[in-house]
């Protein structure tokens, strides 16, 4: 059984995920457009960075939810420790994203902080006791704890 640490996890973690899809969503049309503009002296170029912006989106979200499945449901510790490494990149990013909201307004920079503080319960979370001691009893070297009631 999971303790209830990792549960929250897996909560924060899904919802930042979701929250991240939301924002990109709506992002979306003005991310194409600046592939356009970009290469508007290349037509020939645009539909294949359109397919690479689309191509590199899936991949991020696959990424995340391979992340997300082997830390909430195998107890990975490479899986955990590549979370904690991509947030802590999140937060050297963070300041430049609230700098620039001018330019891409209230909303984007609002999901974005949101995204970043749900993905900041989800790493805490992982080194809550009860985690710390799930993931340590994954490898088989320590029995699991006692069910959280």
């Amino acid at each position: 059984m999971r303790p209830q640490s990792i549960i929250r996890f897996e909560q924060a973690y899904l919802a930042s995920v979701a929250v991240w899809a939301v924002n990109s969503a709506l992002g979306w049309r003005a991310q194409i457009s600046a592939v356009d503009s970009s290469f508007a002296r290349m037509p020939e170029m645009i539909p294949a960075m359109q397919g690479l912006l689309i191509g590199l989106t899936l991949f991020v979200l696959f990424v995340s939810l391979l992340l997300w499945y082997f830390t909430a449901r195998k107890a990975s510790e490479v899986a955990k420790w590549i979370i904690v490494a991509l947030f802590g990149l999140s937060a050297v990013g963070l300041p430049f994203t609230l700098a620039g909201f001018k330019q891409t307004g209230i909303v984007p920079a609002a999901l974005n902080v949101m995204t970043f503080a749900l993905n900041a319960v989800a790493v805490w979370m992982l080194f809550r006791p009860d985690a710390a001691a799930w993931f340590r009893a994954s490898d088989g070297s320590v029995p699991p704890p006692p069910p959280v009631a």
